[in-house]
C-alpha cells in the first residue's frame, strides 16, 4: 500500500506539533532543525511570530532564540609573509631574465615580415618560389 503525501496544511500541523514537543523537551537539535525548516518555508518573520506565540514564558522564548544563534566560529590565525627587499630584488631579476630570454628567442622583425609576405604570396601565386630577380 502506497502512502499518500501529506497536504500542505497537514504537514504544517505535523511540524508545529513537532516544534511544540521539541520545545517542551528542550531538545536543542530538534528545535534548531525544525525552526530552520519553518523559517525556510514561512520566512524569518513568521518564525519570530511563532516563537512569541508558542513560548509561554520569556525564559522559554530566550532559550529558543539562543538555539537559533550560530555556534561559535573557530578563530583562524592569519599570518602574513613579509618579503625582504632582497627577496623582492631577486624576484625582479628573475622576471628580467625571463623577458630577455623570450626576446632573444624571437626572430628579428624583418625576418618575420618577409616570411609573412612569402607565405601570403605563395597562396596567390602557386608557382612562386622566392623573391623576383631583376633582369640586368
Amino acid at each position: 500500500m502506497v502512502a499518500h503525501p501529506l497536504s500542505a496544511s497537514a504537514r504544517a500541523r505535523k511540524e508545529l506539533e513537532a516544534l511544540k514537543l521539541a520545545l517542551a523537551e528542550k531538545d536543542e537539535a530538534a528545535l534548531r532543525l525544525l525552526s530552520e525548516r519553518y523559517a525556510h518555508r514561512q520566512g524569518p518573520k513568521a518564525l519570530q511570530i511563532l516563537i512569541r506565540k508558542l513560548a509561554s514564558t520569556e525564559e522559554i522564548a530566550t532559550f529558543w532564540q539562543l538555539q537559533l544563534l550560530p555556534k561559535e566560529i573557530p578563530k583562524v590565525e592569519i599570518s602574513y609573509t613579509e618579503f625582504t627587499q632582497e627577496e623582492v630584488t631577486q624576484e625582479e631579476l628573475i622576471q628580467e631574465e625571463i623577458i630577455e630570454v623570450e626576446i632573444s628567442q624571437q626572430p628579428p622583425l624583418e625576418i618575420k615580415a618577409r616570411s609573412e609576405v612569402a607565405r601570403r604570396l605563395r597562396g596567390w601565386l602557386p608557382s612562386w618560389d622566392g623573391p623576383l630577380r631583376q633582369a640586368s
